[in-house]
């Protein structure tokens, strides 16, 4: 999860007059010319007859449509005129996109960017996963994503300074501008609004626009964003990797996770009043599985000596002493709650203690490969103590930790951080200091008026566990709202929903909670329905 140029046809494939009269390549993207003279635009005719023949010139940063394709209706999603191509930016990469157009009557007029995942090299509108985790809301949108400038595997393209700022920044931005150029010659009037959605690396992503292109996005949504890569790989790997994978009895398996997931349960799960399999006062939870001690021969109904050191490191400030961008060191411990989600698995031990393939074991021994210089490198012999200007090198240029966001601010920007706070994979707590730093940067009073940081308790980085579903909170209609009306996003609501329905296919829901400004989580209110959001308080004790 973590991928013959036509002549031009039809008339809404025809360029702008008027920009190239400007001679400016950008002109169409700024602002200008749907709507003018006697130019019919594309979509006035269906899909069916505009899609095949699209083609536009003066695309900016030398952007070419390769070709288009007309994507039937599925589900929620509409039928759309998908319209792909590149931008060469260097020998060493390529930046493949993507831009969905809905058909006339059905857009909105906005248009919507969504971010990757892991080291990128994939078109996100293309995967199901990103489509379902935007929300339903989102169909309505001119929808444009990217692979961020490379398709290889791994980090190894990590070597050009291109291909770095590209993935970065810079592809999200060009991607933007040339989808705004469609948009405004395909429907013939420019966008009204545009936003960005992502998660993890996409999440970093989100936050790096903020600060590196702040006239961008009205609105910018940052699910659980990556936005340490460096810190993490530099701090996870000599600590709770290298301890994890040294030997097999460091190592949990699926039942041993499941052992201690129960067991931090029923030592934390009433800390929000209500014992209801979600650990929601994170804080105040301090359990130490030092009674699952294994007294006699290891089985799966007790953990060892080294399995209890593992679940400790999970948990723990990391402190290797390599600084990266921002005068940053070390990388904090992980939320509760991640053992009952498939983060612990999926991040952390993988499938298997030989094959060492978990997410966060993987991510650190590309980069250890990459600033060695040897696609051999061992990360469990790797010192990151030795390639400090390496390490700080990636960092400048991919870190999203800028807590100078006042150009944003200043542009009627919007930010809506999200988080599952049992995410295994990057940790909460570096966000919500980063958002601590933009607060003593620009004032507690001024941030609130344009950014803030929602959690659910007991979702992990995948968006599952007993929690709520953060996908039916729709974050990008809570957004579209704070840009549009400027109603904050304080009163949102989100359900978990029981298996579908094999038949039907529907989906029953069965509780609903609040979704707290961090650090606040719901409390229960010692009465009324526990599964209903009213009957809970956001708290902080």
């Amino acid at each position: 999860m973590f991928f013959n140029l036509s002549p031009e046809g039809s008339p809404g494939g025809r360029p702008c007059l008027l920009a190239a009269a400007m001679g400016t390549l950008t002109a169409l993207a700024l602002g200008g010319c749907g709507g003018g003279g006697d130019k019919v635009p594309a979509a006035s005719q269906p899909l069916a007859q505009a899609c095949p023949a699209y083609r536009t010139a003066n695309l900016p940063h030398g952007a070419t449509i390769t070709h288009t394709e007309l994507r039937a209706a599925q589900g929620l999603l509409p039928e759309v005129c998908i319209v792909r191509g590149e931008i060469v930016s260097s020998p060493q990469s390529t930046i493949h996109w993507a831009v969905e157009l809905p058909a006339g009557g059905t857009w909105n007029t906005k248009t919507l960017t969504i971010g990757g995942g892991g080291f990128d090299g994939f078109i996100p509108t293309d995967d199901p996963w990103y489509q379902h985790i935007i929300g339903p809301s989102a169909h309505t949108y001119v929808k444009m994503s990217s692979d961020s400038g490379h398709v290889a595997p791994g980090f190894a393209w990590g070597a050009s300074d291109v291909a770095l700022r590209n993935h970065a920044f810079d592809a999200n931005h060009f991607v933007l501008e040339v989808g705004t150029a469609i948009a405004t010659d395909f429907y013939g009037k420019r966008p009204a609004r545009r936003y960005h959605i992502g998660h993890s690396n996409g999440g970093r992503s989100a936050l790096a626009a903020t600060q590196n292109y702040p006239r961008d996005y009205d609105g910018v949504i940052a699910m659980e964003p990556a936005m340490s890569q460096q810190a993490h790989q530099i701090n996870l790997g000599p600590t709770l990797l290298r301890h994890v994978f040294s030997k097999p009895e460091n190592w949990l398996s699926p039942a041993k996770i499941a052992l201690y997931a129960k067991a931090e349960a029923q030592a934390c799960d009433d800390l929000d009043g209500l014992k209801d399999g979600i650990i929601g006062n994170v804080a105040a939870c301090n359990y130490v599985p030092t009674d699952l001690l294994c007294t006699g021969a290891d089985n799966d109904s007790c953990l060892t000596a080294g399995q209890i050191e593992s679940v400790r490191l999970i948990y723990a400030q990391k402190d290797v002493p390599v600084t990266v961008s921002q005068g940053a060191r070390g990388y904090p411990g992980y939320g509760r709650g991640g053992a009952a989600t498939s983060d612990w698995e999926a991040y952390v031990f993988g499938p298997s203690f030989e094959a060492r393939d978990s997410f966060n074991y993987m991510a650190a021994q590309a980069a250890a490969r990459l600033v060695e210089g040897n696609p051999n490198a061992d990360l469990l012999a790797h010192d990151p103590t030795q390639y400090q200007s390496q390490y700080l090198r990636l960092a400048h240029m991919i870190d999203a930790n800028n807590p100078d966001l006042s150009a944003f601010a200043d542009n009627g920007g919007k930010l809506l951080v999200w988080y599952g706070m049992g995410d295994t994979c990057v940790s909460v707590y570096r966000t919500a200091d980063y958002l601590d730093s933009v607060r003593t940067r620009l004032g507690a009073s001024r941030v609130q008026g344009f950014a803030r940081m929602l959690s659910s308790p007991s979702i992990g980085h995948n968006l599952d566990g007993p929690g709520t579903d953060p996908v039916s909170i729709d974050l990008l209609a809570a957004m579209d709202a704070w840009v549009e009306r400027g109603t904050a996003p304080e009163r949102l609501v989100a359900t978990r929903y029981a298996p579908a329905d094999a038949g039907t296919g529907t989906r029953r829901p069965v509780l609903q909670r609040p979704v707290c400004e961090y650090p606040k989580f719901p409390r229960y209110d010692g009465r009324g329905d526990p599964a209903k959001a009213e009957s809970f308080s956001c708290s902080t004790v």
